[in-house]
């Protein structure tokens, strides 16, 4: 019982302290969102990105750094306590969060691993000019240009879009899927999905709205930097590629950065972008502690000294343990 209390108790504070700092950290973003406008959209990005994770990491922290700690020093292994039905209820909860996380994340995996080997046996690899990784022309219904997967990146191009888009708006296209790729988007979505997945309940759907589209105007700013010529072609692709977007119809592909996604993507707010970033000639960055929005900063001081607190004081541990012992009595 000694160990299946603990397991339970592990499980319930990962949901519930999950849980809270989710709710506060949705909160500071309805603060915080309409006063960040001075920023530039990857610093935004950046600080979205930190809200979002920071519950999941709050929780490992906690449990990790002082409710294991304080449960294997201050709980005798005799003690009698048994797993109640409230907290054995909560503990199962988070184990279903854990598992509904670890099997989408699997499963998205093997279906974008089975539909990638797809693409690349009817594909055709094309040259790209300053591009470093393989760009891939297939046949498909939707107008498909994104960049697929993590480790080993790759392009694929749907052949509709070569014959949609001239020369220079191609380039831009690409330019802007690369700025996925240097900005390691497509292992930020998968970590995004885990955190969305460990909560349950739908949680910071917001935070998850709000990332997604500073991302994209962070790819688009990078396609821009190219040049004022780029931030128009790449508005005009936007355009020409809607158009051709087929009713009712997506990419099929479970994970990747795609141009468009499908039928109802509002490109109106980024084609005006586009359009301001070409009159202005480029995008001024907003400076940061090495290109890190403070926040991250601040997060990461914090979680290094929650972590160091128990070691330099035991009384930390303590209190932990007090306080646990007061929240499983009040679930019996």
């Amino acid at each position: 019982m000694y160990f299946l209390l603990g397991i339970s108790l592990i499980l319930a504070f990962l949901l519930i302290v999950n849980m809270a700092v989710a709710i506060g950290a949705s909160a500071l973003w309805r603060i915080l969102s309409g006063h960040i406008e001075y920023l530039s959209v990857g610093t935004r990005a950046q600080i979205i990105f930190g809200l979002r994770v920071l519950p999941v990491a709050a929780a490992i922290v906690f449990v990790s750094a002082f409710l294991v700690p304080s449960y294997l020093l201050h709980e005798p292994t005799s003690s009698g306590e048994v797993v109640s039905t409230k907290l054995g209820l909560i503990a199962l909860i988070s184990s279903l969060g854990v598992a509904v996380a670890l099997y989408r994340v699997v499963g998205t995996w093997l279906a974008t691993r089975r539909l990638t080997e797809d693409w690349l046996k009817q594909s055709i690899e094309i040259k790209v000019d300053d591009i470093g990784i393989p760009v891939h022309r297939i046949k498909h219904e939707f107008p498909v240009i994104a960049v697929i997967g993590i480790l080993r990146p790759r392009f694929f191009v749907a052949e509709q879009v070569l014959e949609s888009l001239d020369e220079h708006e191609f380039a831009a296209a690409i330019a802007h899927e690369y700025g996925h790729l240097r900005a390691n988007d497509n292992f930020k979505r998968t970590v995004l999905r885990v955190c969305r997945d460990l909560l349950i309940l739908p949680l910071g759907k917001g935070l998850d709205d709000a990332w997604s589209d500073n991302a994209e105007s962070v790819a688009d700013e990078y396609a821009a930097s190219k040049g004022r010529s780029t931030a128009l072609d790449l508005a005009s692709a936007l355009v020409k590629i809607a158009r051709i977007v087929p009713l009712g119809k997506g990419p099929a592909m479970p994970a990747g950065a795609f141009l468009i996604e499908d039928q109802n993507t509002d490109i109106t707010s980024r084609v005006r972008h586009l359009i301001q970033l070409s009159e202005t000639g480029g995008v001024v960055e907003h400076k940061s502690i090495l290109g890190i929005s403070p926040l991250i900063w601040l997060s990461s001081a914090t979680f290094a000294a929650l972590v160091i607190l128990p070691f330099v004081d035991h009384r930390f541990l303590s209190s932990t343990h007090v306080a646990v012992e007061q929240f499983v009595s009040l679930l019996r």
